[in-house]
């Protein structure tokens, strides 16, 4: 992937007519917390190249500057311009070389003793999956990801089956 110097923004999505104003209100009061509430966990969800990795680059920036920050890939696609930003990135076995595999669940389950404010996870696929969603249902609020799906009932049967 070629990165830009100068990251989209909400703004940039609503210019280009991709998202609408009263989209971009909600997801920012998600992300944010509705009026004092706790922030919404989201999975952005849709087909190659539709935009998921981008539009979780541009809703991240409606986290707070303060927030602990915490990102898990398998390759490093997010761009969070916020201070607090801990990149986590798997690694494949290397047979006959000193090392072992790092998993994206091995790295999700790693981030919950790093006390984030938010986890943002690259592209949930596997096993993963549920440690993500147990993330997200004891307490570690905030948290966002990408899956590939083609509709709701996909992406739903993708976190059930870790397919």
């Amino acid at each position: 992937r070629k990165f830009s110097e100068d990251p989209l923004t909400i703004v940039d999505l609503i210019r280009f007519r991709t998202f609408s104003v009263e989209l971009a209100a909600f997801l920012w009061q998600a992300v944010e917390g509705y009026f004092g509430s706790k922030p919404a966990n989201t999975l952005i969800v849709g087909g190659t190249g539709s935009g998921k990795t981008t539009t979780l680059n541009v809703v991240s920036l409606f986290s707070m500057y303060t927030d602990r920050i915490i990102t898990v890939e398998d390759t490093p696609e997010l761009q969070i311009p916020h201070k607090h930003v801990v990149k986590m990135i798997t690694r494949p076995a290397r047979p006959g070389v000193e090392g072992f595999e790092i998993t994206m669940d091995d790295l999700i389950k790693n981030t919950l003793r790093m006390r984030p404010d938010r986890i943002y996870v690259g592209e949930v696929r596997g096993p993963e999956a549920r440690s993500l969603l147990t993330a997200m249902n004891t307490g570690h609020d905030g948290c966002s990801g990408t899956l590939h799906a083609n509709s709701a009932d996909e992406a739903i049967s993708r976190l059930i089956n870790h397919r």
